[in-house]
């Protein structure tokens, strides 16, 4: 039994063990593994990094995230407690600027082409706050992001 578990490491050590970057867990925060892909796909980065630009705020089983603009990770299945949904949320401040790549926001220099965080509100989910600016709305934990279009 040992043997085969030492060989089935080492077997996923060699292949780069695509699908297993270590997943944040609540209040940790993640950075995409590839903008590019249109898969969900993150990886637990250090909240003081600049890649921070995702905290996870759930981790719900057979229910979907909570009402908002989560960005949705599904991963995993077992027969007993199904699909895990991570439901990560913008982790921004008044000031940082981003680029919109797919389904994914990265953190960049405040240029031309960026979009700016207008306004952060914790402890109010409402659109109507961003006078206009694109929102984004969580309920856990309660909060709008304004960014300027």
């Amino acid at each position: 039994m040992r043997t085969t578990t030492l060989v089935a490491a080492v077997l996923l050590a060699l292949s780069g063990c695509a699908g297993c970057s270590q997943q944040a867990g609540v209040g940790e925060c993640a950075k995409q593994v590839d903008v590019n892909s249109t898969e969900v796909e993150m990886t637990e980065v250090d909240c003081s990094s600049s890649e921070a630009v995702y905290r996870v705020s759930s981790r719900e089983r057979r229910t979907m995230c909570p009402e908002g603009d989560y960005l949705t990770e599904s991963s995993g299945r077992t027969r007993t407690s199904g699909k895990t949904r991570l439901c990560y949320v913008l982790n921004v401040r008044e000031g940082d600027c981003l680029k919109a790549v797919n389904q994914y926001f990265e953190r960049v220099a405040c240029e031309a082409d960026a979009r700016k965080v207008t306004k952060v509100v914790d402890g109010k989910a409402d659109r109507a706050l961003c006078d206009g600016d694109d929102a984004k709305t969580y309920v856990q934990p309660v909060k709008t992001i304004c960014i300027a279009n």
